[in-house]
């Protein structure tokens, strides 16, 4: 039931509205009336109604006071306001002030009752909202967090989210902690989680760990990362002590309690919580270092050799993923296009330092270098392909133009580009003879599909499809009924089986189709070309 308060001066108004207007049958309480503001605003405090009616023309405090005196403490509270004045100032002061509605006296109760209801369900739906944003404020946390490590935001955004979702970030001094499983980075490690359970325990030891000690916020971001961005105050030395000291005994906690490892990167330090953007992409460049360093350690970007993200910084926005996925996938012009673009965003950045663009080309190189991992993981005879690649880190050094740099990324797109040209070919072969084998052995199933060969063989119809035409230029299924045909007239030449029987066997539940597909295919009718060959 929601609660009503009336306040008006006037005892038989008071009356009337309270006793001529069935509240309960509506679902309100009439929690009490009081004859001006000061005893209604006891009465208020006391009762902490849902609905507030009051005249507005009463002594001691009138009806905008009262409504100010409520609105400040009371904000959810419901008002409609009653007056005999029909003047225009009142009405613009009232819904100045944001009230329910504004009704002129003698009031009609039906529509006094229709205003209270409406008035009811705003409330209703505020309080839904309210209850909303309450339940989805951690998710709501985790989209902020996750857009402050992603862009540099201003001190005003940061504030104002800060207050609505209710966290605190102190001036102080910033760094991000970078945690990432290696079970889910290789995939021949197993575990025993599933690759999002094992990401939710992981959170939990990195939030059991900074929040019982230090100061800091967790998260799991959308790269399969846990993060965790730490603040406190003091020296430069003591915050990068603490920071190492949060993530080993991270590392040491998933490798004891959870039996699996975790690859830390720390970035550099900052004394702005706008800043945390940087350092994220300095923790981000040091655990990539992972993949020659090795797993299951911390690895700090000052011993990467990399300098701290300047301001500025070059901004890719994802063209690196993007480009590495054009090469892999064999498109060179589109590659090469994304290639040139990232060129000219760099050269029309001023005072952009040498080493700024050295590491694009080692976040490209490592971005290839995983992927060329996973060629090799599946096919050793390009194992020692993976030499040329790391030799590509200490020639970097020796190149002083941007062109230099980006012209060793075209050379070394070239090189990964063959590489991966000839392990597709592998693969395209691999999968067509193993459709084809799929085939040979299930031809005579009924109804065998394009559609049952691709689920075979774990890629799409359409895929498959394409395949077959490149690699035997022939169709999946001209290819289904070349090797029924044959089948059946192997067994129609060396067998005494009859037709129909023939027509079974090869996945033809219809004899009379069948004998149209042989006839069209042989010249003959299955008949005659038995009796032909005997």
């Amino acid at each position: 039931m929601n609660k009503v308060i009336i306040v008006d001066d006037d005892s038989i108004i008071r009356k009337g509205l309270s006793l001529t207007i069935p509240w309960e049958q509506h679902g309100f309480t009439l929690v009490g009336s009081a004859r001006d503001g000061e005893e209604g605003l006891s009465l208020i405090k006391a009762m902490q109604p849902d609905l507030l009616i009051t005249d507005i023309r009463m002594p001691y405090m009138d009806g905008f006071q009262l409504t100010e005196a409520v609105k400040e403490k009371f904000p959810h509270i419901k008002i409609i306001m009653l007056t005999s004045f029909d003047e225009f100032e009142l009405a613009h002061r009232a819904l100045k002030l944001k009230v329910f509605d504004y009704l002129l006296k003698p009031v009609d109760n039906q529509l006094l009752l229709d205003t209270a209801k409406r008035a009811m369900a705003e409330l209703e739906y505020e309080n839904e909202m309210k209850r909303k944003v309450i339940e989805g404020m951690p998710l709501l946390r985790q989209r902020f967090f996750g857009k402050m490590i992603k862009e540099k935001l201003s001190d005003d955004d940061i504030r104002s989210h800060s207050e609505f979702l209710n966290f605190n970030l102190p001036k102080a001094k910033y760094v991000v902690i970078l945690l990432k499983a290696d079970d889910y980075s290789y995939p021949d490690y197993q575990n025993r989680f599933g690759k999002e359970m094992l990401k939710y325990c992981i959170l939990n030891v990195a939030e059991e760990t900074v929040l019982s000690e230090y100061e800091g916020i967790v998260f799991d971001s959308d790269d399969g990362e846990i993060v965790i961005i730490y603040y406190g105050e003091g020296k430069q030395d003591l915050i990068e002590q603490i920071s190492i000291q949060i993530a080993e005994t991270i590392r040491a906690n998933v490798e004891k309690f959870l039996k699996t490892t975790v690859t830390v990167g720390i970035g550099f330090i900052y004394d702005n919580p706008g800043d945390v953007s940087r350092s994220y992409r300095d923790a981000k460049a040091a655990i990539e270092f992972r993949h020659m360093i090795g797993t299951n350690r911390v690895l700090t970007v000052g011993d990467t050799g990399l300098p701290p993200t300047s301001s500025t910084e070059i901004i890719l926005n994802g063209l690196e993923n993007e480009f590495v996925m054009k090469v892999k996938l064999g498109l060179k012009k589109e590659a090469h296009a994304i290639l040139d673009n990232i060129e000219q965003r760099v050269l029309e950045i001023k005072f952009v330092s040498l080493v700024q663009v050295r590491l694009i080309g080692i976040e490209i190189s490592l971005l290839m270098f995983k992927e060329l991992e996973e060629i090799v993981k599946r096919n050793a005879k390009f194992k020692d392909s993976l030499e040329s690649f790391y030799s590509y880190y200490s020639e970097l050094e020796r190149f002083q133009t941007v062109q230099d740099i980006f012209d060793s990324i075209r050379q070394l797109t070239a090189r990964f580009m063959d590489i991966s040209n000839r392990q597709r070919e592998i693969q395209t072969q691999s999968m067509v003879h193993k459709a084809i084998d799929y085939i040979e052995n299930n031809f005579g199933m009924e109804g065998l599909s394009l559609q049952d060969v691709a689920r075979y063989v774990h890629i799409s119809p359409t895929y498959l499809s394409i395949l077959f035409k490149k690699e035997k230029n022939i169709t999946f299924s001209d290819f289904l009924l070349q090797s029924r045909m044959k089948a059946a007239i192997e067994m129609l030449r060396i067998s005494g089986l009859k037709s129909y029987e023939v027509a079974e066997k090869v996945g033809y539940s219809n004899p009379q189709y069948f004998s149209q597909c042989f006839k069209k295919y042989t010249g003959f009718s299955p008949t005659d070309y038995k009796n032909n060959v005997h």
